[in-house]
């Protein structure tokens, strides 16, 4: 059975970054569906929640979908002079934190910043409320201008990284972007021909009866010569 990872990407508009006139919101969305076609074409099941959806709502349909992860995507804010990746979890030890390790070995080395760790926080909502054991990305800090920079232009990277995590975690192997097996192109409809063979026989006299008996029902047919 595949696993699944219900993933809830920020929807606060109102975060600005302090480059590219864009939003926590936006640059969220990006890197959440990225991380959700990598996982998919690794096999792993994907429910993206919906903008504008409440946090309990979001609990509630990871539970009810029976997620294996709950990761929320994020970007940070500080005073604009920090930088770097921070992940939280509901405890330390604990499978959640299992999970933040495997994506924090993966994402941390591409984030600019040197101020990253795995903090428990069961004061955050969405790590303290799911079923599922929480992955809480905070990918890098928004609101220095060379780190809302490289967020905008590596939103495909993030998530990727991610994604790549969360399948070392979940024993999924992970599958390299254009690296997905080719998919089998279905014949275009009157394009197939289905054949019907009446009949096998040694003797030739034999299948030439057969094949009168054929032709006066109204139907064609033609002998085959072949080996047994």
């Amino acid at each position: 059975m595949s696993k699944k990872v219900y993933i809830s990407p920020s929807d606060q508009v109102s975060n600005a970054y302090a480059w590219g006139n864009t939003n926590e919101h936006a640059q969220c969305q990006k890197i959440a569906e990225a991380e959700a076609a990598a996982l998919r074409r690794s096999g792993v099941e994907v429910k993206l929640a919906a903008f504008g959806t409440t946090m309990a709502q979001r609990c509630a349909e990871s539970d009810a979908w029976g997620a294996d992860i709950h990761n929320c995507v994020h970007t940070n804010a500080c005073n604009g002079k920090v930088m770097g990746t921070r992940l939280f979890c509901y405890a330390i030890p604990g499978k959640g934190y299992n999970a933040c390790k495997a994506v924090f070995a993966e994402l941390a080395p591409l984030s600019l910043g040197t101020s990253e760790n795995i903090q428990a926080n069961s004061r955050l909502y969405e790590v303290r409320v799911p079923d599922a054991p929480s992955v809480y990305c905070e990918c890098e800090f928004h609101d220095t201008a060379e780190g809302a920079k490289w967020i905008v232009e590596h939103t495909t990277d993030i998530g990727e990284a991610i994604a790549k995590g969360l399948c070392e975690y979940l024993g999924a192997a992970y599958v390299p972007a254009g690296q997905e097996a080719p998919k089998t192109a279905e014949p275009a409809q009157g394009d197939t021909l289905y054949r019907v063979q009446v009949g096998a026989f040694a003797v030739r006299a034999n299948a030439e009866k057969m094949l009168d008996r054929l032709k006066k029902a109204g139907f064609t047919g033609f002998i085959v010569k072949g080996k047994k």
